[in-house]
């Protein structure tokens, strides 16, 4: 599988959700405007519906926000707040107010996913490569190795300065997407929109109603296949996918995916192909995606029992669909 093959895997799954969600819209005279760019390693677009104002101006906006947060976030930008506590060797990093305050929540998910998730898995996560380019398979020694040296507990979180031992190293890309979309989510409403979709990736956020007032239908894909699995309704919502199909490579027969075990490092196997889950907070949903595919689906039900106003939907390896709530 090489690089393009992915870009494209990801343009398709975009054209699927906009079919999906865009298919009732031509009886409006009012035309969508719509902005879609390479940003967060996948394939963005914002669309607006309805809206008051310049729809260009918002939709530049609404991308700058994007980079902006971006900049803060990502491990691989070079002067991004996670890359500095990456490479701080183990001294103690002032960061950005923000990025203080969603590190707190997002070792909160780690806390109640018993560590089976765990956003210092950077260190394991850098000896895997699903971008396409290889189907390497990282030898038993450095995982275990790498996987020595994940420990959330050992993040240190006061006020705006962050402390990591030397050794260790953070990775957000399983909860930044769902905190750029929310805040992308909080820009439009100011700016007087009231009827958008936001797709990074394929974390999507439905703001609003359409504006004929009916919920959004968004697909979920059918694991390794075009086409949806199931359709779901909703309305000022987020609706997040975490799957195996989503990057990996397979060798001897064998799928390696890039959800990857906080205890040796390798991909989890839990039963399930994929976890859409669907709530008001984009957050919340990109974190328990990965958290529940990471405990499986009976694992998995005592924490979302412990929150409201989530619901879920699991694919599981033999292609049954289980909903909760």
């Amino acid at each position: 599988m090489k690089k393009n093959k992915i870009i494209l895997c990801a343009a398709v799954a975009l054209l699927f959700i906009t079919t999906v969600i865009t298919a009732s819209f031509s009886r409006f005279d009012r035309e969508p405007v719509s902005q879609t760019e390479f940003m967060l390693d996948t394939i963005c677009t914002v669309t607006l519906y309805d809206w008051n104002g310049d729809g260009n101006r918002i939709l530049a906006g609404a991308f700058e926000l994007c980079a902006q947060y971006d900049g803060l976030l990502s491990a691989t930008k070079s002067g991004s707040d996670i890359d500095r506590i990456n490479h701080a060797k183990g001294n103690p990093v002032k960061v950005s107010q923000e990025t203080a305050r969603l590190l707190t929540r997002a070792i909160e998910y780690c806390r109640l996913s018993s560590g089976e998730f765990d956003i210092t898995i950077y260190p394991v996560k850098n000896l895997w490569d699903f971008s396409g380019e290889s189907d390497a398979i990282p030898d038993a020694g450095s995982l275990s190795k790498a996987a020595e040296s994940v420990n959330y507990t050992k993040v240190s979180v006061d006020g705006s300065t962050v402390t990591v031992p030397d050794g260790m190293g953070i990775d957000l890309g399983a909860i930044a997407k769902g905190f750029i979309a929310d805040k992308i989510a909080h820009y439009l409403r100011k700016n007087n929109v009231t009827s958008a979709v936001i797709d990074l990736g394929g974390n999507v956020y439905a703001l609003g109603s359409k504006p004929d007032g009916r919920s959004w239908r968004i697909g979920i894909r059918k694991p390794f296949e075009d086409g949806e699995a199931d359709v779901v309704e909703v309305a000022d919502s987020s609706v997040v996918t975490s799957g195996i199909y989503q990057r990996y490579f397979e060798r001897d027969g064998k799928i390696y995916h890039h959800i990857l075990r906080s205890s040796d490092g390798m991909p989890c196997d839990t039963g399930l192909y994929s976890v859409t889950v669907i709530s008001s907070c984009s957050e919340q949903c990109d974190a328990l995606s990965t958290v529940c595919m990471l405990l499986g689906y009976e694992k998995a039900l005592p924490l979302l029992d412990q929150l409201n106003g989530v619901r879920a939907v699991f694919i599981t390896s033999d292609n049954q669909i289980i909903y909760y709530k």
